[in-house]
């Protein structure tokens, strides 16, 4: 029987028992032994599979083409590559290919109309195996003649699985000569496709990764700039904005919606595209199903119009119409009111909108929010300190985004090691479990270190929402060192990585403080960064650590100073530091530490600066003293 064609209710396709047919003259006819290209091939398989563990992103792609060169030396073949589907389009494309020289590496082809039998296998999760072109079905004729005119004689094509769906496959080819693939062979090319699809998955999470931090930063730039802006210039700088919002996410249109008296959406600010037709005002009875999941506070998004529920026909059609063929819609409210809608649409091609995208997506919602509510100030008679208040939080909001923007490097690094860990003790408890006698008590163990390491790795991700969640001001008693102990770990992996330590000289005991935990933990969290940046720039000898001080200075303050032993400030900008958008730093925003300053003088404390008498600069800031309580 022949191995392309599979059985029912089998996994892998049958391997052929028939003789090779004689290789063509001037080729080695003496092939490795069986046996001999097993061993070797087991042995590549564990070399790859922990030469890709803790990989750093911008070498994989490297390792993956070296990876490639390694399978077909190992194999005797002429050609290997990866192959990649969207999982948005479903366009295929190879990404990475290594051939002989000589050999062309692989073609670019239309592998739904060159090979459709081939591409519904994958999509079932079967491999494609043959030794010679005769053993391809007949149904496969289409394939077979593609295959025939690239010269295609023998060839494996393993899918690439992520959670049960396919992103791509992994080819082996032989042009020069037939051969056989045993089945224990085929065996470890599977495990070797599920190391690559593993790889590819990573690869796509650390760029949906870097998109949104750039999505985040995109965000407070426009932040930054309404919030200087003079009323004017608002409606310009929103529509910038959005421009610049729709680009960056491959849309054609992107616009704030209002609602009004009679409850249908009207268009408060927009941006179009060159050739995509005007958004015109709807109402819930034109989209019945978008209008109520907004109405619910729900987001809708869809990448496909196919995505939609089946009790959407109606929302379908007008989207037909419109010429929509993605949609991304963000309710927006104030003050537990409705008040419009966000929304950014593709006209000309399908666009996703992945989950790392959305938090930044939901800030530039409560950006309009707020600006709704500034523009709305006088008639809804809001009192100027409330107002204030609001500015100030936005402003705070706006550094904590750009604070975990910059430290997503070694956040990253950070959970680069459990992830790393992770992988490692899957392969080995599924090498473990795979064997003729599977040792069950050791899968457990390695079962329950891969728990021990996703703790760590959730526990990395839950101080990062953290930081980026919005709040109110919210006035208690705090703990001034359990909350310096707590940065200081937090920016543990950004020191290891330049070489830093942190020193927190612990004060003992220390009266009560009343005052706003999240505000001093960003304050605090930010001259931190400000000085592990200034250590970078440290003159040769300088000592590579940061002193963090907590003490009472007078019967009613409580200080806090930060010392690096950095290049310092000169003595003219030890008060220009804390003006509004002045920065020393190449890409800063100039908010940092203007706003630190705002929110330790809303507590009634002071900040400042000065020369570290042992090198560097020197940042201070004081809180007062909650009054003693009346006996």
């Amino acid at each position: 029987m022949s191995n392309a064609t599979p059985r029912p209710q089998e996994s892998e396709p049958v391997v052929s028992n028939a003789p090779v047919a004689p290789p063509p003259s001037g080729v080695n006819p003496q092939p490795p032994s069986p046996n001999a290209e097993l061993q070797a091939f087991e042995r590549l398989l564990a070399e790859l599979s922990a030469g890709f563990i803790g990989l750093a992103a911008e070498r994989i792609d490297a390792a993956i083409e070296d990876a490639l060169r390694r399978i077909v030396l190992a194999l005797d073949i002429d050609r290997c590559s990866l192959i990649a589907v969207s999982p948005v389009t479903g366009r295929i494309e190879t990404t990475h290919s290594w051939a002989l020289e000589g050999v062309e590496r692989t073609p670019w082809l239309n592998v739904g109309q060159s090979n459709p039998w081939a591409l519904s296998m994958a999509q079932a999760g079967r491999p494609v195996v043959f030794a010679r072109l005769d053993e391809v079905p007949t149904e496969a004729a289409v394939d077979k003649a593609t295959w025939r005119r690239v010269g295609l004689k023998s060839h494996v094509g393993m899918p690439l699985l992520v959670a049960g769906n396919l992103r791509g496959g992994l080819t082996f080819g032989a042009l020069r000569r037939e051969r056989e693939w045993p089945g224990e062979l085929l065996g470890r090319m599977r495990m070797l496709a599920d190391v690559f699809a593993g790889v590819l998955a990573r690869q796509h999470a650390e760029a949906q990764r870097e998109r949104a931090l750039d999505f985040e930063r995109l965000a407070s730039r426009t932040l930054s700039a309404l919030l200087i802006a003079e009323p004017q210039d608002e409606a310009r700088i929103i529509e910038t904005g959005l421009r610049d919002i729709a680009r960056f996410l491959g849309a054609d249109r992107a616009t704030l919606w209002e609602i009004g008296d009679d409850q249908r959406y009207r268009r408060a600010h927009h941006w179009f595209a060159d050739g995509a037709p005007a958004a015109e005002p709807w109402s819930q009875e034109e989209l019945p199903w978008i209008g109520l999941r907004l109405s619910e506070e729900s987001l809708v998004r869809f990448a496909r119009l196919d995505e939609l529920p089946a009790d959407a026909g109606a929302d379908r059609r007008a989207m037909q119409e419109l010429g929509v063929r993605s949609l991304l819609a963000v309710p927006v409210t104030i003050a537990g009111q409705r008040v419009g809608v966000f929304s950014v649409a593709a006209v000309h091609a399908e666009c996703d909108w992945p989950d790392e995208l959305l938090p930044g997506v939901r800030l530039l919602a409560e950006v309009f929010a707020t600006l709704h509510v500034r523009r709305h100030s006088e008639q809804r008679e809001r009192a100027a300190e409330a107002e204030a208040a609001l500015w100030r939080e936005q402003f705070a909001h706006v550094v904590r985004v750009h604070t975990v923007g910059e430290m997503s490097a070694a956040l990253a690094h950070e959970i680069t090691q459990p992830l790393g860990a992770i992988e490692n003790y899957a392969l080995a408890a599924r090498r473990r479990a795979s064997g003729p006698a599977p040792d069950l008590p050791k899968v457990v163990d390695l079962l329950d270190r891969i728990v021990a390491q996703s703790a760590r790795a959730g526990d990395v991700v839950t101080r990062l929402r953290g930081m980026v969640k919005r709040h109110e001001l919210q006035l208690s008693e705090i703990d001034l060192e359990r909350i310096a102990a707590a940065c200081i770990d937090l920016l543990r992996g950004e020191c290891e990585q330049h070489d830093l330590c942190i020193e927190l000289q612990r004060p003992g005991v220390l009266p009560r403080l009343v005052a706003d935990e999240v505000h001093v933990q960003q304050v605090l969290l930010n001259l931190l960064r400000n000085a592990i940046e200034a250590m970078q720039a440290a003159p040769p000898g300088a000592p590579r650590r940061i002193e963090v001080s907590i003490a009472r200075v007078a019967p009613e303050w409580m200080s806090v100073q930060v010392a690096d032993h950095g290049p310092g400030i000169a003595e003219a900008e030890l008060e220009q530091v804390f003006e509004a958008f002045h920065s020393t730093k190449p890409l800063g925003l100039g908010v940092g530490l203007a706003i630190c300053r705002r929110l330790i003088e809303a507590h009634g404390g002071t900040l400042r600066a000065a020369q570290n008498p042992a090198g560097g600069a020197l940042f201070e800031f004081t809180l007062p003293l909650a009054p003693p309580e009346s006996g």
